[in-house]
């Protein structure tokens, strides 16, 4: 769904909860998407039974069967899902704008808002300021690269 159609929804809940203006505001409600539901289920969906029926002769209960047998296992689903929260939360214009009321906290909205006047728009710090907060993302993307393509590979076979 849009960013625009759950706005309103999302800071009335922000809002109950009283974390406008917090990073709380800002990053808890990203979490949270039916994307990574879907990869979730998907790779949980064909999660081998054999490994999740061993550790159950093996006397792990229910939870220890998760914890120990299908978390591990799951460590290339946690970091594509933890790559794709990343990269889809980092440049956020609306929400930041509607949560956020100190313009100096907030990375994308704040370097945009902080270079513009009403007489100028200082581009050449913009993009020199946009082009350093890649960087954090870049050296992310190049060091979970193997595991967010076989985290995604994985979520989609069977068997």
């Amino acid at each position: 769904m849009p960013t625009a159609v759950t706005c309103l929804p999302g800071f009335v809940l922000v809002s109950s909860l009283g974390w406008i203006d917090s990073y709380r505001g800002l990053i808890i409600p990203g979490l949270f998407s039916g994307f990574t539901c879907l990869l979730f289920r998907q790779y949980f969906l064909g999660f081998p039974k054999e490994l999740e029926e061993a550790a159950r002769v093996d006397g792990l209960g229910h939870w220890g069967a998760y914890w120990r047998v299908a978390v591990p296992n799951s460590l290339n689903l946690l970091a594509a899902i933890a790559t794709i929260t990343r990269i889809s939360g980092w440049n956020p214009f609306l929400w930041p704008l509607v949560i956020g009321q100190d313009r100096s906290r907030l990375d994308g909205v704040g370097r945009a808002v902080s270079h513009m006047t009403d007489q100028t728009v200082n581009y050449h710090l913009i993009f020199m300021a946009t082009a350093i907060s890649i960087l954090p993302l870049l050296l992310v993307f190049l060091f979970l690269q193997r595991r967010l393509v076989q985290g995604i590979a994985q979520t989609g076979i069977k068997g």
